[in-house]
C-alpha cells in the first residue's frame, strides 16, 4: 500500500488517502461505497490516521487497496493534488524521530534524536534561521514503525517496520559551526509524501535517487547495502530508547546527496525535488525565516 495524510479545503480534519498509479483516493469515500463496513463503528473513524495505520497495522486498508488494484476506482473518491495540502504521513506530535549518522569506522551505529514537531509535508516551504547564507540538506530513507521495540532482537525489529518514506533533513551549516549539530537540524525536516508499506517497497538496496533544482537533474550512484541493516540498527537503538508505533527512524544520509544539491544550485527560494525508486517524489522550498524577537528582556 501507499498511504498519504492530506488536508482538504472543505474539512479541518486530515484524511487518509490511498495512492495508486499516481492517483489519490479518499479512504472515507471508498469505505462509504462498500456494502459492508470495514470498521466497527465504536473503534475509530476512517480519518484517524494514527490508530488506523500504526495502532492496528492498516486495518481494512489492504482491502480497499486491493479494490483499487482490481480497477475499482470511483471518480467520487478521487482527490486532486492541486486542491489539497500534503501532511507528514505520520503524527509528529506522537512520534519520536531517530536519525542515524554514517559511522563506517565504528562497529556500533551512531544516532541522534531529532525534533518531530519540526516535520513538514511535501511541497511546504522550509523556514531557515535568518542568519544562514545558504541552505543545505541531507537525504535519507526513513522507516516508520508499527510495533513497540524494547531491547528487541533483529527479527523483532524487522517485523516492527511498517513502511518507508523519504526524509529530507535540512541543515543550517552556520548554526552547526557556532552551536553544534543538534540546533543546526532541529528547526525542520521534510517527510513523505507517501508511506509505502514494507511489502510494496521491497528491497531498497540499489534504489535510484534523483535530485532536481529548476530544470537540472542529477542522479546519485545507486544505494549500496549498508554495513548494518535497518533491523540491526533498530535493535541496537531499542537497547537504549524504547521505540513505539508511529516512530520515525532515518537511515544514514545518502552519500553524495548534500553535494549534489549544492552542485545543482540549491538556494533560498529554489525548489528541491528528490525522487527515490518505489518511494515516489518529494519537493520542498527552503526560505529564510523571519528575525525572531529577543529571547530575554533588555535591561534599561
Amino acid at each position: 500500500m501507499r498511504l498519504a495524510r492530506v488536508l482538504l479545503p472543505s474539512s479541518p480534519v486530515p484524511r487518509i488517502a490511498l495512492e495508486r498509479d499516481g492517483c489519490l483516493y479518499d479512504v472515507a469515500e471508498l469505505e462509504r461505497r462498500r456494502d459492508e463496513p470495514l470498521l466497527d463503528e465504536n473503534s475509530f473513524t476512517a480519518e484517524d490516521f494514527f490508530a488506523r495505520v500504526f495502532s492496528v497495522g492498516g486495518a481494512g486498508l489492504d482491502v480497499l487497496d486491493d479494490g483499487l488494484c482490481a480497477g475499482e476506482r470511483p471518480t467520487e473518491a478521487r482527490l486532486w493534488p492541486d486542491e489539497l495540502l500534503w501532511l507528514p504521513p505520520c503524527l509528529p506530535e506522537r512520534a519520536l524521530l531517530v536519525q542515524f549518522v554514517d559511522a563506517p569506522e565504528r562497529e556500533e551505529p551512531r544516532y541522534h534524536l531529532g525534533n518531530p514537531r519540526g516535520l513538514l509535508g511535501h511541497q511546504e516551504s522550509v523556514p531557515f534561521p535568518p542568519n544562514e547564507p545558504r541552505p543545505d540538506v541531507e537525504i535519507s530513507i526513513a522507516a516508520l514503525l508499527g510495533d513497540e521495540l524494547r531491547a528487541a532482537t533483529v527479527e523483532e525489529a524487522e517485523r516492527a517496520i511498517f513502511g518507508f518514506t523519504i526524509l529530507l533533513g535540512w541543515v543550517a551549516r552556520e548554526q552547526e559551526r557556532t552551536s553544534g549539530p543538534s540546533r543546526a537540524r532541529d528547526f525542520a525536516a521534510t517527510i513523505g509524501p507517501v508511506l509505502v508499506t514494507k511489502d510494496e517497497a521491497g528491497s531498497l538496496d540499489e534504489a535510484r535517487v534523483r535530485l532536481r533544482v529548476g530544470g537540472v537533474i542529477e542522479e546519485l550512484a545507486r544505494l549500496a547495502a549498508p554495513a548494518l541493516s535497518f533491523a540491526e540498527s533498530l535493535a541496537f537503538v531499542s537497547r537504549h530508547v524504547t521505540l513505539l508505533p508511529g516512530d520515525i527512524v532515518g537511515a544514514p544520509p545518502i552519500e553524495g546527496g548534500s553535494e549534489a544539491a549544492r552542485r545543482l544550485g540549491l538556494a533560498f527560494g529554489a525548489t528541491l525535488e528528490v525522487a527515490v525508486d518505489r518511494l515516489g517524489k518529494i519537493a520542498a522550498r527552503p526560505v529564510l525565516g523571519p528575525e525572531p524577537p529577543p529571547y530575554r528582556r533588555v535591561k534599561g
